[in-house]
């Protein structure tokens, strides 16, 4: 599900190269004949909002980017929309129908309002605007892949994955409750020094930071709002694996995650935050987290 974000990631690699590159020849004249920069955004510090379609990218009252007002925006994702948007050249005029795309309207400074849409080999990327009949090519210079892969993004992929950011610096109590009763539930608490596991002796330091620290920076593999996937939805009404509480001095409130059983098939586990947002973990990361209070125990 991730696949996207980080082909994409990718590509902002690829543009920071090839801005160096347009430094230096970016600025000689083409002798072309139509406007090369008709699409470009080029002060993208007078953006207000942007919308994708149905989704909207809007400045938060701290200037962090919001997707549709509520939740926090990628920052890796908001600054390679930016600097496509800034970079963005028309290659040619084409003669191919005009379509609907998505509609990507920009407000602020420099408003416009245009259509982005693609072959369907994804390898030519078409913008149009939105009260004209021509259709351009358009391009990154520097850059020959797919350009308008951004614009197709859902409202979950463009949301910020960071779930949580702690550590066993910050973390003063992890709970893990099994609701298999075969299961032994994991209980780590901070006492005076260090911490305790709840029934182990002989206790692995090392094994406990380690653990602790896989939620620094946790982020999802991909958030999942309800009625994109039917069976995640039927699977979110089903008991739960496992619930996972962990206390920190970051937070004023316990967090509380609800993590259930994969489906057949799957490699992936869906978990449920307190405010009932979904979200799914690759099942290798998951299974550093399911663990039992005997695993903390130093072997003989």
């Amino acid at each position: 599900m991730k696949g996207k974000n980080k082909k994409l990631l990718g590509v902002f690699v690829l543009l920071l190269i090839s801005n160096l590159i347009f430094l230096f020849v970016g600025g000689k004249s083409s002798g072309v004949s139509f406007n090369e920069q008709k699409f470009a955004l080029l002060d993208t510090a007078g953006v207000s909002f942007i919308k994708l379609n149905d989704i909207k990218l809007s400045r938060g009252p701290q200037g962090h980017w919001l997707v549709d007002e509520e939740y926090a925006v990628d920052p890796n994702l908001d600054r390679l929309l930016f600097s496509i948007l800034n970079r963005v050249r028309v290659q040619k005029p084409v003669e191919v129908p005009q379509e609907e795309g998505i509609k990507v309207e920009i407000s602020g400074d420099q408003p416009m309002t245009f259509h982005v849409w693609g072959n369907p080999t994804k390898t030519r990327t078409y913008f149009s605007m939105d009260d004209e009949e021509e259709v351009y090519q358009v391009q990154i210079p520097g850059y020959n892949e797919y350009v308008g892969g951004i614009f197709e993004l859902n409202k979950d992929q463009w949301r910020d994955r960071l779930v949580l950011n702690d550590s066993w610096r910050t973390i003063q109590k992890l709970q893990l409750d099994y609701q298999d009763e075969s299961k032994q539930d994991l209980t780590i608490s901070f006492d005076k020094d260090f911490f305790l596991v709840e029934g182990v002796q002989q206790l692995d330091s090392n094994l406990v930071v380690n653990y602790l620290n896989q939620f620094q920076y946790f982020q999802a593999n991909e958030w999942i709002s309800k009625g994109r996937f039917p069976r995640y939805d039927s699977l979110s009404a089903m008991p739960v694996l496992a619930k996972l509480t962990i206390e920190s001095i970051n937070y004023d409130l316990p967090i509380l995650l609800e993590i259930y059983p994969k489906l057949p098939g799957d490699r992936i586990y869906l978990v449920m935050t307190y405010d009932e947002s979904m979200f799914v973990v690759d099942d290798q990361r998951m299974s550093q987290i399911l663990l039992e209070n005997k695993d903390f125990e130093i072997a003989d």
